[in-house]
């Protein structure tokens, strides 16, 4: 899981009408990330989980990855917990712990969608907002529409038989034109009609401004790869006080703590706290 596998790709475009921006994604190699990094998880509860990686991706590249971003969405769904976690770095990891099996839909209110930005500056930034009837592609574009007042249109897909997926972020700018929209929600509804193996990030920024063509404004390579290391747990666990240092410890031998993100586990000695020597 520490190692970087193929990545996925991230473009952000103008059309060159100047009316529309979006960003586009291949998030296959995110699939793969996750099918290697939570082999207990079947396909379907992978594809719910690469999905809300890509909203994550293209939610980032927003700000061209000038941040840390973070989703979180608590639902009553088969899915009790979904996480992406994405780095300036081009670094991503998510994770999703399993809910109620009966139900139909892994998204399900009631629930919270979390977002959780950090700056250059490291000030964060956290926006709750109550779960609306939909899948991850509906909650986001309701967070937008609500948290940061921006019509958008979010498109996510992931075939869970063969790992095909990916994203379409699209913005109609303040000036765009009634006609100009028109179109675009045209161009959206038509998306349907095509592959997702044809749905390439250069594909979809000609779908969008089809035909008249875009400028590229950034592109980015994203690793699914886990940030998780024996040095930054130990770091944490010498700030707890010493009342919940004795609580880790209160049989002999190591604690053993697991990543949730990736599943390793570091042996942890009360040596390596008191003494602060890993």
């Amino acid at each position: 899981m520490n190692e970087s596998i193929r990545r996925a790709r991230v473009i952000k475009a103008l059309t060159k009408d100047r009316h529309i921006r979006l960003s586009s994604l291949d998030a296959s190699p995110l699939w793969d990330g996750v099918r290697r990094g939570h082999p207990h998880l079947d396909p379907e509860a992978c594809a719910c989980l690469t999905e809300l990686l890509a909203a994550t991706a293209l939610l980032q590249g927003r700000t061209v990855f000038e941040e840390r971003l973070q989703l979180l969405v608590k639902g009553s769904g088969k899915a009790r917990a979904v996480v992406a976690d994405s780095w300036p770095d081009g670094t991503i990891r998510g994770v999703l712990d399993l809910g109620d099996p009966n139900t139909e839909d892994w998204i399900v209110a009631p629930g919270v969608l979390q977002v959780m930005r950090s700056n250059v500056a490291g000030q964060p930034y956290i926006g709750n907002l109550e779960l609306v009837e939909g899948g991850i592609q509906t909650q986001v574009e309701h967070y937008l529409q609500n948290s940061e007042q921006i019509q958008a249109s979010l498109s996510l897909w992931c075939d869970p038989g063969t790992g095909e997926a990916g994203g379409l972020l699209v913005e109609p700018l303040p000036d765009c034109p009634p006609l100009r929209l028109a179109r675009l929600v045209q161009a959206i509804e038509g998306l349907d009609v095509v592959p997702f193996w044809e749905r390439t990030p250069e594909f979809l920024a000609n779908w969008v401004s089809q035909g008249e063509g875009t400028d590229e404004l950034a592109t980015v390579d994203l690793d699914y790869r886990c940030r998780c290391t024996r040095e930054a747990l130990l770091e944490t666990l010498r700030g707890f006080s010493e009342a919940q240092k004795a609580d880790l410890f209160q049989t002999e031998g190591p604690l053993e703590v697991r990543c949730d993100y990736c599943g390793t586990l570091y042996p942890i000695t009360k040596a390596d706290l008191l003494t602060g020597e890993a």
